[in-house]
């Protein structure tokens, strides 16, 4: 009788040939988390809303995500590896990437543009999470990753600030709520406030195969 984001969460499997890596990533979490939490009290401040009002909802269960990425290149056959156009399912995604390019985001003329790497910084995504706080003020980064050419491999680090599964994404006051234009219309993808559903509806449009292989019965949360 669980939501079934419940099995979103477990413990992490750190590979036993790299037993420094649980260290590595512990702590850069830790480092990140810190970061994230101060920038999205900073981004609350500037549009005039209580810094803190979501702190609730983080703490020591919140769920936050780090993944370590290698896009292989293009293939001999004319096949890639690439990411198609997406939003980040939380609240701001911090993305460390290397001097090989391929990020793209889309912007007002509805046109990817590349985002090239820039030394010692991170690109900030804002999640969905965001666009359903302030009701579609903020909108949810759209992007992508076009794969390297040939045998050309790129790498990157993104983090992902989320807060606990069960939390509930209250609407946010601040001075701008009344000309907010209501979050994106998108069937194949809805915006749901309960952050378990919406991570959850997201891992099972990017992985549908094991979707309707384990998780038939969750393809549509209730």
């Amino acid at each position: 009788g669980e939501p079934p984001y419940w099995w979103l969460e477990g413990p992490n499997q750190w590979p036993a040939a790299l037993p420094e890596l649980r260290t590595a990533a512990l702590t850069w979490i830790d480092r990140l988390s810190a970061v994230a939490q101060r920038l999205l009290r900073e981004l609350l401040t500037a549009i005039g809303a209580p810094a803190g009002f979501y702190d609730p909802i983080f703490g020591e269960h919140a769920h936050p995500h780090l993944k370590l990425v290698r896009y292989p290149g293009s293939a001999g056959d004319g096949t890639d590896q690439g990411v198609g156009a997406h939003k980040d399912y939380g609240f701001l995604t911090l993305l460390l990437q290397d001097t090989v390019g391929g990020l793209q985001v889309q912007r007002d003329d509805n046109r990817f543009h590349d985002v090239p790497p820039l030394d010692g910084a991170f690109v900030v995504n804002l999640g969905e999470l965001l666009e359903v706080a302030t009701n579609g003020y903020l909108i949810a980064t759209n992007h992508r990753v076009v794969s390297p050419p040939g045998a050309t491999e790129r790498f990157s680090v993104p983090f992902f600030y989320n807060p606990r599964l069960d939390a509930r994404v209250e609407p946010l006051p601040f001075p701008y709520a009344s000309t907010a234009p209501g979050i994106t219309t998108d069937p194949s993808n809805p915006l749901h406030a309960e952050y378990g559903y919406n991570e959850l509806k997201g891992k099972l449009r990017a992985h549908p195969l094991v979707a309707e292989r384990h998780h038939r019965d969750a393809l549509i949360p209730a």
